[in-house]
């Protein structure tokens, strides 16, 4: 996950210099106004009165552009549903993205709270259930991973905080927004390992509650006023190589795991226009 973490610390620099822009007006003529202009006009003839200008009736408060649903100050909560990935010892063995045994995806689910300080910067956190597994079956025949054949799966209990920083705006029209995010947090896992010969394997033992850091990259959709659905995926830097159940004393580095969200949202804070 080098990639997102170089992204991230762009995302993070370009944010440091923020500029507040909470200038946004919108147009809508009142009560006084409209009665002003039919007073006036009610000064012309009776003729000129069945002649009234069309554009008096069709006068209305001013729908604003789709940039008007960008966030403010304001708390969201949501419901997240969607998909959990690992990266350890057992299978490919590969710590990347591009690693990923696909055929082993499986369930995330959890709920979260969005507070918005302003229009770049926002804190979530977030409770994520998750299940992880997955069978050296999957390396390739010819591997010492696939004649080994362990296998193991796992439940997660992860809750963290994190830091949201959106990115500036590049298409105004347009009700998305794109944001990296960076945080803490800690989990409850207690994998389940089956080896072939279990007993001429010594487990060892590892702590059950681990911290993590979550980061990753999303983008936000804002339906209407307060409806907000979200997309993102989020890598955790683990620092225990146990998340299989065991380690290798040659392993490159600790075990990890992600999640694929889809998350939908309701927007708290105040309204920033009343529709027509």
């Amino acid at each position: 996950m080098l990639l997102i973490r170089y992204l991230l610390l762009i995302i993070f620099l370009i944010g440091l210099p923020e500029i507040f822009d909470d200038n946004l007006q919108f147009v809508a003529i009142s009560n006084n106004s409209y009665s002003q202009i039919s007073e006036r006009h009610s000064m012309f003839s009776s003729e000129s009165n069945r002649l009234r200008p069309p554009f008096i009736d069709r006068m209305r408060p001013l729908r604003p552009s789709r940039r008007a649903l960008h966030m403010k100050k304001g708390f969201e909560a949501g419901i997240i549903i969607g998909t959990s990935h690992q990266l350890s010892d057992i299978g490919t063995g590969m710590y990347s993205f591009m690693g990923t045994h696909w055929e082993t995806t499986d369930l995330n689910a959890g709920v979260f709270g969005r507070y918005h300080f302003n229009d770049r910067w926002a804190i979530n956190s977030s409770f994520h259930y998750a299940r992880i597994h997955a069978a050296d079956s999957l390396a390739p025949k010819e591997s010492a991973r696939y004649k080994r054949d362990f296998y193991y799966n796992n439940q997660i209990f992860e809750l963290n905080v994190k830091a949201e920083f959106y990115i500036p705006r590049i298409l105004e029209d347009y009700p998305f927004r794109i944001y990296g995010f960076l945080g803490a947090a800690v989990f409850y896992h207690n994998p389940d390992l089956t080896v072939p010969d279990p007993e001429n394997f010594e487990k060892e033992s590892y702590g059950l509650i681990q911290p993590a850091i979550p980061m990753g990259l999303g983008i936000l959709y804002f339906y209407n006023d307060n409806i907000r659905i979200g997309l993102d995926i989020g890598h955790r830097v683990l620092f225990t190589d146990y998340l299989d159940g065991f380690t290798r004393p040659a392993g490159p580095r600790n075990d990890a795991y992600f999640f694929g969200s889809l998350k939908i949202s309701y927007f708290f804070g105040p309204q920033r226009y009343t529709p027509y």
